[in-house]
């Protein structure tokens, strides 16, 4: 008779695998927040998003379309007079977003009511990702169960198909 641990001696390989697997996609994803309103201009390089006033919504009416309540993206440059940016994302003040790939657009520092900067989230990032193993964990236990768990059939003879049964 074959021993149990024998038999799912072949499976823990791959169990670890897909664990692995699991814990590696939980932690690839990130959460971020977004920090209280600053006047002060972010230095270049960093993650912002940048709340118009109205003023700033007439001016980049054209470049950005009408109603935009504030630009995501990474801070280029800034002058005395603008600060550009490499815009990921803008939501409009009816709550949709549009997805930009990068395009710089120069926002006038009249037309900006402040800076959010963009802050990775721990606790969040710990919590999803908690989620995520958990959640697939439970999808892998289900499939296990319904689908009769190795999917490998079982031999009690030990016997192959060139056994002599005499």
């Amino acid at each position: 008779m074959i021993d149990r641990r024998e038999r799912r001696g072949g499976l823990w390989p791959r169990r670890f695998t897909a664990g692995l697997c699991a814990v590696a996609l939980a932690t690839q994803t990130a959460c971020h927040t977004l920090a209280p309103l600053q006047e002060s201009v972010p230095v270049s390089g960093r993650d912002v998003a940048v709340e118009l006033n109205d003023r700033g919504r007439v001016l980049v009416g054209g470049q950005l379309g009408e109603s935009v309540l504030y630009v995501e993206g990474r801070i280029v440059g800034s002058t005395d007079s603008a600060v550009t940016l490499s815009v990921t994302r803008t939501v409009l003040m009816q709550g949709s977003t549009v997805v930009w790939t990068g395009e710089q657009v120069a926002l006038p520092r009249e037309g900006v009511r402040g800076y959010r900067l963009r802050q990775f989230s721990r606790g969040r990032t710990v919590m999803m990702s908690i989620a995520v193993t958990v959640g697939l964990a439970l999808v892998g236990l289900g499939i296990s169960i319904v689908g009769g768990g190795s999917g490998r059939p079982v031999n009690p003879g030990g016997c192959t198909s060139d056994c002599n049964p005499s």
